[in-house]
């Protein structure tokens, strides 16, 4: 239930600069209400009615995430967790799997929460088509689902916690199109085929560029989330294309390092890499910055795991939820590369950047100070 907005290019302009205002003074993150809320044209939204689902604590949760292949999903889970142990007063336990970024595997294990009699299913789905089955029936048996990060193709769920792919999408080509002053040729790095959240970018992102017809899409590959994988195939399109690509819209920081490696194998000095685009990582940025590359850092913030407890909780208590509950990213850029519909970034990316810190540190987990993937323990509910 993601309705996409038709807009003209005044309309996608005012919209995007809308998104921008008020600009947040340096090192303050964005804590408002979402943005894609506030300015969504719409004068009604779809809402759950979750009273069904109402009853007595504590509560048997599940969470069946779709794997743990990445930094962003780890991070994402371990933000869950923590959010998880907050609210040991009304969750009585909480059953985890991973389904390893297999879709069988993943239905499997929502099958076995299922009759494991939980109260509640937390799912981030590995592909939105291969899971909608299993999901469709937890909902028919009466177990309340509530999606996060990735969702199922249909709307057989309470609520979906995201971050809006459709403006990270958008976003990112309106300032592509503006840096090229409304002429060039962009190669989109897209993540996973059948990810929802990799097509809800790439199809917003296409509805931008398809307005202008001095931008031409050259191809659009994709990295499954790797930077191995994306160096692979920028090298392929560099072959292809050589020095007349004049962007890369890429669809979340995770393939950035990779595509960048292979400019720079390809003998591209700093100041002559395309613009690109990037979310989450430390690394892309600290490789703008190194090799002078105009970038955009849209947020898609893993901390959309603990938000989804927090909604688990409202479900079971029988609050009306918003049928996609977004969360706000922050949006950093580098300096002089402003553009009329991004023309104050929440903050800029020298200001955010961990210059020393590793590459795949996430610069909005969420997690607070001190927080370390490799060695964050919690005490989770039901935990003997």
């Amino acid at each position: 239930m993601r309705h996409l907005l038709c807009l003209t290019r005044a309309g996608a302009l005012a919209v995007a600069a809308a998104l921008m205002i008020p600009a947040m003074s340096a090192h303050a993150d964005y804590t408002g209400a979402p943005r894609t809320f506030l300015f969504n044209p719409a004068v009604q939204i779809p809402f759950s009615d979750t009273t069904k689902f109402k009853k007595k604590p504590p509560y048997v949760i599940g969470f069946s995430n779709a794997g743990l292949g990445d930094s962003w999903r780890v991070v994402m889970q371990h933000s869950l967790m923590k959010a998880a142990s907050e609210h040991a007063d009304v969750i009585k336990q909480i059953i985890i799997t991973n389904g390893n970024m297999d879709d069988a595997k993943q239905a499997a294990d929502i099958q076995d929460l299922t009759s494991r009699g939980v109260d509640l299913l937390i799912v981030s789905a590995n592909t939105s088509k291969a899971l909608d089955p299993v999901v469709t029936r937890a909902m028919k048996q009466g177990i309340p689902v509530v999606m996060v990060d990735r969702r199922i193709s249909s709307d057989n769920f309470v609520s979906f916690v995201t971050g809006s792919d459709a403006m990270m999408g958008r976003l990112w080509a309106q300032w592509i199109v503006e840096k090229l002053h409304g002429k060039g040729n962009v190669i989109m790095l897209a993540g996973q085929a059948g990810s929802s959240v990799s097509a809800d970018r790439e199809t917003a992102a296409k509805q931008v560029f398809s307005q202008y017809p001095d931008i031409k899409v050259l191809d659009t590959v994709y990295s499954d989330w790797s930077p191995v994988k994306a160096k692979q195939q920028m090298q392929a399109m560099i072959a292809k294309y050589g020095r007349s690509i004049n962007a890369v819209w890429c669809a979340h920081g995770l393939p950035v390092a990779g595509s960048i490696d292979a400019f720079l194998a390809a003998g591209y000095k700093a100041g002559e890499i395309p613009p690109h685009t990037t979310a989450d990582l430390n690394g892309p940025l600290q490789l703008a910055l190194k090799d002078k590359i105009p970038m955009l850092e849209v947020g898609y913030p893993p901390s959309m795991g603990g938000t989804a407890i927090d909604v688990a909780l409202k479900v079971l208590n029988g609050q009306p939820l918003p049928k996609i509950y977004e969360i706000s990213p922050q949006i950093a850029l580098t300096r002089g590369d402003e553009t009329a519909s991004v023309p104050h970034p929440d903050q800029y990316i020298d200001q955010i950047v961990d210059k020393n810190g590793p590459p795949d540190e996430l610069i909005d987990g969420g997690m607070g100070a001190g927080y370390n993937p490799s060695t964050f323990k919690v005490k989770l509910p039901g935990d003997k």
